[in-house]
């Protein structure tokens, strides 16, 4: 490419569901090529496929791309020299190149029924060989397509393909090579009048003036077609870029249900635009130096497409599934269970700690807002974004958080007064005969130590379980209860330094006056 042409990228999104992962990462690649070489993104809807679309379906693309922060210089609500933006608005543009590739014999009006178009791909399936179109309707004369036109016989537009060696160089994917015998004459426009993907996206490509294609690799195969196109209609063949395949822990492609998950899931559970904009940029990018965390203008300055690897990239945001239970660990239907299917070990997790741990105090108590404002259970107060103390109770477990979500129930524990032992299972505990013993012992040694961290904390409960010869859930659950008055919630070794030591003291005395528990 010229040195001095615009770098012009698009993502052109079909409004027929949610914007999911792939998507997404689509999306974020151009944007940030485009900013990195000072160049211009571009947002257009491909919506030809009428059926399928949808108003709901755009709104919630373009809400999507708004919450990860990624900005289109010209497109939808936007404008641009280059308009309008939505292909169903184009079609009279469509209609003139197709008239144009018609009059000099590059396309053709094809007249087969779907019946016959059904019967030679059966054919060809019956005799062990891929199917190409025959070009039945390739050289008729042009009084015999008048007399189909005029008797108002259905007609789709075929591209008449020439037969050659096309070889290209993607800037990921390295040199492709096809022959185009393979392709056959293709369809460029439907028997319903609407353009078909491959051609609408080349005239819209060309006459926007995309520099560069950035896709998935899912999209190879429609390159060929496309580049033939381009070649008819006179319009300079972009670069293309066709991004690695995402997979998911197991190595296999991702998941219908995992990848189909949207982009405003992540947003519901709380992790920051931030943090999954950097954590989709590691999928399949690789940052000069080696950076995983990269705050701030560092993405949009240091993003380069010609970094990217063919390699298929792991989406490590999902456990691994086990055994055949694939579509059981990922068929979503709400966000408790997406929630429960997640991977506490991720690289999304790692990242939305840092983030969360680093970002300004208000930016994460803003963002934490929608998080709070439906908890009872902490003082309206405490729910105000701009409350200094709630700055202080989020500073203090920040540390802790793997997602936004995760902090409304460590700051109602700064909040709980009436301090109950919940009946069932947390009464239980309390009832075996090893837990008196257990929960004296605990909060003596606390009450003769001064315990700051985690750490110190483990080491008390380490020390009473030696003392008492128990351990695991034996040692740790009547102190859970003790301490909080239920059988399960926040881990200790965080809750503990969080409540501090003379809070902790009183709570146990509470519960063990409650359950009949001598201190010492």
């Amino acid at each position: 490419m010229p040195e001095n042409k615009e770098v012009r990228t698009r993502f052109a999104p079909s409004p027929t569901g949610f914007l999911h992962v792939g998507g997404a990462r689509t999306a974020l690649f151009n944007y940030l090529y485009a900013k990195a070489q000072g160049g211009k993104f571009l947002l257009r809807v491909e919506d030809t496929d009428q059926a399928r679309s949808t108003e709901e379906s755009f709104k919630t693309i373009l809400e999507s791309l708004k919450w990860l922060g990624i900005e289109w210089d010209e497109g939808p609500h936007v404008g641009g020299p280059y308009g309008p933006y939505v292909q169903s608005e184009r079609i009279s543009i469509y209609k003139e190149y197709t008239e144009k590739l018609i009059s000099e014999g590059k396309a053709y009006r094809c007249f087969c029924t779907q019946e016959e178009l059904e019967a030679k791909k059966k054919q060809a399936e019956a005799m062990g060989v891929p199917y190409v179109y025959d070009g039945l309707h390739a050289n008729m004369s042009e009084a015999e397509v008048q007399e189909k036109l005029k008797a108002g016989t259905p007609y789709s537009v075929r591209f008449k393909t020439p037969s050659k060696t096309l070889i290209f160089d993607d800037i990921i994917q390295g040199k492709v090579k096809f022959e185009t015998k393979l392709i056959g004459d293709f369809i460029i426009v439907k028997s319903d009048g609407f353009p078909s993907y491959n051609y609408a996206v080349v005239v819209d490509d060309g006459l926007m003036k995309i520099s560069h294609v950035i896709r998935g690799v899912g999209h190879l195969s429609n390159t060929p077609r496309q580049i033939l196109i381009y070649e008819a209609l006179g319009f300079p063949v972009p670069e293309f870029a066709h991004a690695s395949e995402i997979v998911g822990m197991d190595g296999k492609k991702l998941s219908k249900r995992a990848g189909a998950t949207s982009i405003l899931a992540f947003r519901d559970l709380g992790y920051l635009p931030e943090t999954f904009l950097n954590y989709m940029a590691l999928l399949g990018w690789t940052s000069p130096d080696g950076q995983e965390y990269l705050p701030g203008d560092i993405l949009p300055k240091t993003f380069d497409v010609h970094r990217c690897s063919k390699s298929p990239s792991t989406f490590d945001v999902f456990k691994k599934p086990k055994g055949g239970d694939e579509e059981v660990a990922t068929n979503f239907s709400s966000l408790d269970q997406i929630a429960e299917a997640m991977n506490p070990k991720s690289k999304l997790n790692w990242l939305s700690n840092k983030y969360i741990r680093e970002l300004p105090i208000q930016k994460v108590a803003d963002s934490l807002a929608p998080f709070l404002e439906n908890r009872t259970d902490i003082p309206a107060e405490y729910r105000d974004p701009k409350n200094k103390e709630l700055h202080s109770l989020v500073d203090s477990v920040r540390v802790y958080l793997d997602n936004l979500r995760q902090a409304p129930d460590y700051i109602a524990e700064f909040f709980v007064s009436d301090l109950k032992v919940e009946e069932g299972e947390a009464k239980e505990i309390l009832s075996q005969e090893f837990s008196p013993k257990v929960v004296s012992t605990f909060y003596d040694l606390l009450k003769k130590s001064d315990p700051k961290t985690d750490e110190d904390y483990k080491t008390l409960m380490t020390q009473a379980g030696e003392q008492t010869g128990q351990k695991g859930k034996t040692l740790f659950m009547p102190i859970r209860v003790s301490a909080t008055g239920k059988a399960h919630g926040l881990e200790l070794p965080i809750l503990f330094p969080l409540l501090g030591k003379e809070k902790l003291l009183k709570r146990i005395e509470k519960i063990s006056v409650q359950v009949g528990i001598s201190l010492p």
